[in-house]
């Protein structure tokens, strides 16, 4: 069965203890990503004024895999509120390697963000941290997935348990243990324990992703654990999760036949087919947007000399797509019309990590250096890229 691959993997850095006040300052240069794609809903702004967003970055030199600091910046590249956090710990599983959830979801006007102890928290656009939810994460063998209705009333967490080494490194598997605990939880209230249960089967893993007009997303199954491992990155297959038993409903689409790769907040989901070889010797890629029922909306075709299409994600009034075709960034509009992003030239090249608006895609600008900054394309100027001058994880638009 192929997996999607949902999140962004990134280049970001770790903190110290405790948490700081959020601040109003530029956002500074941490290593960045390369762009996967994400279950994250994000809505565009519904009211006038500057378009921010919220973002995850590292901050501790010597440490660029630890996220610790969670953004909310303008496209003049300076934050508007700022704030550092406890980071999340890394399991030892073994002869893999722990995939950390996403811990920094947008909702409501804000960034939601949770720390290594898994208290839940809030960044606003004016630098107001509030303390929204607490998951028990205490113990270093743990991992925390959580995400947040759209009016942020809500939180489920998911906290998976996994013994340590629980992945053998020899043939032999001495006793291991694998438990998975989901929470529910009002804003600002105690959480409420929904369910525990026992896993015997480490492809049977339920994470919860984000939360759109429809209700909970994750991933089930997920693979919480790779050869590679490492934070900020998430693989498994989109599913709909029960808001009230935080049970899954089922998954959004069949992954032998779409893998769904970015949704939409209405709860419209893009899918990515499988390279078919043509009779040019080169590869077309299906790319299709698909409703809430399944029904296919639209699909278009990306031809490429190696099949390697990929990433796609779909703007928030679902009339255009942006997918990464063999060095460069494609948009592709609803009624057939195409063009690329940025330029195709090494070094100056624009990988597109989602959509600020309707207009507007954010993702990482091409660098001859070891880190890579953020920057933005208008899809008015196809050929401009703006690079705001620090890295991170984008997380999505903040509204306001």
């Amino acid at each position: 069965m192929r997996r999607l691959i949902i999140g962004l993997v990134l280049l970001v850095a770790a903190c110290g203890p405790g948490q700081a006040q959020a601040t109003a300052s530029p956002s500074a240069t941490a290593p960045t990503p390369t762009a996967a794609a994400s279950l994250s809903s994000r809505p565009s702004p519904t009211t006038p004024g500057p378009l921010l967003f919220g973002v995850l970055e590292a901050k501790i030199s010597g440490s660029p895999y630890t996220q610790n600091t969670v953004a909310i910046s303008g496209l003049d590249g300076y934050a508007r509120a700022k704030t550092t956090f406890i980071p999340m710990r890394v399991p030892d599983v073994g002869c893999m390697g722990a995939i950390l959830p996403e811990s920094a979801h947008v909702a409501a006007g804000r960034v939601y963000f949770a720390d290594g102890n898994g208290v839940v928290r809030t960044l606003s656009t004016t630098g107001q941290v509030t303390t929204v939810a607490t998951f028990p994460l205490t113990s270093s063998q743990q991992m925390l997935s959580f995400a947040v209705s759209p009016d942020g009333s809500r939180l489920l967490g998911a906290i998976l348990t996994a013994s340590a080494k629980y992945f053998s490194c020899s043939a032999s598997q001495p006793a291991h243990s694998l438990t998975l605990d989901v929470f529910s939880s009002q804003a600002g209230g105690t959480n409420t324990l929904l369910y525990h249960q026992s896993l015997t089967d480490a492809n049977k893993v339920m994470a919860l992703t984000s939360w759109d007009a429809v209700g909970p997303l994750g991933t089930y199954p997920t693979v919480w654990a790779s050869q590679g491992g490492g934070p900020g990155s998430t693989l498994g297959v989109a599913a709909r999760i029960d808001a009230n038993t935080g049970k899954v409903l089922g998954q959004v689409a069949d992954p032998n036949t779409c893998q769904v790769w970015d949704m939409a907040f209405s709860g419209d989901h893009l899918c990515l087919g499988n390279p078919v070889a043509n009779s040019a010797g080169t590869y077309d890629t299906k790319v299709s947007l698909h409703g809430v029922n399944g029904a296919e909306i639209s699909h278009f075709n990306i031809t490429t000399p190696d099949g390697s299409a990929c990433c796609p994600f779909v703007a928030q009034d679902e009339q255009h797509v942006v997918v990464a075709a063999y060095y460069v960034s494609v948009v592709v509009a609803r009624n057939g019309t195409r063009f690329n992003l940025g330029s195709n030239v090494p070094g100056k090249q624009f990988g597109a990590a989602g959509w600020l608006d309707s207009a507007t895609v954010i993702g990482a600008v091409a660098s001859s250096n070891t880190s890579a900054n953020l920057g933005y394309v208008g899809l008015k100027a196809p050929g401009s890229v703006v690079s705001l001058g620090f890295s991170g994880q984008f997380l999505g638009t903040v509204n306001r």
